[in-house]
């Protein structure tokens, strides 16, 4: 299990660039079959930016039963935990919608 402490990496989690760093590390360990635990230890909130670069892109590269199987989440506030959960649920469904239609 790799640990990702968010802070180690972005002083804050408002933009686009700094959920590509985010991405970046995560894709690494992904690539290499690592299980992740992301901490956002220090970090009092998130954009809908930030997660969807950060870990929502990461839906062009893996199915998201193995990115839900493959990392997971401590240290987090309930506004952070429902913006990751909201954002994959919609992003999720709308991708379903896309091949159905």
């Amino acid at each position: 299990m790799v640990l990702v402490q968010i802070s180690n990496h972005v002083g804050r989690c408002y933009s686009n660039e700094d959920g590509k760093i985010i991405k970046d590390i995560l894709k690494s360990h992904l690539d290499k079959g690592h299980n992740i635990t992301v901490s956002f230890k220090d970090i009092d909130g998130v954009t809908s930016s930030f997660v969807n670069t950060a870990f929502i892109e990461l839906l062009n590269e893996y199915e998201f039963d193995f990115i839900k199987k493959s990392i997971r989440f401590v240290n987090s506030t309930k506004q952070i935990n429902d913006m990751i959960k909201d954002r994959f649920l919609f992003e999720v469904n709308r991708r379903k919608n896309l091949i159905i239609a």
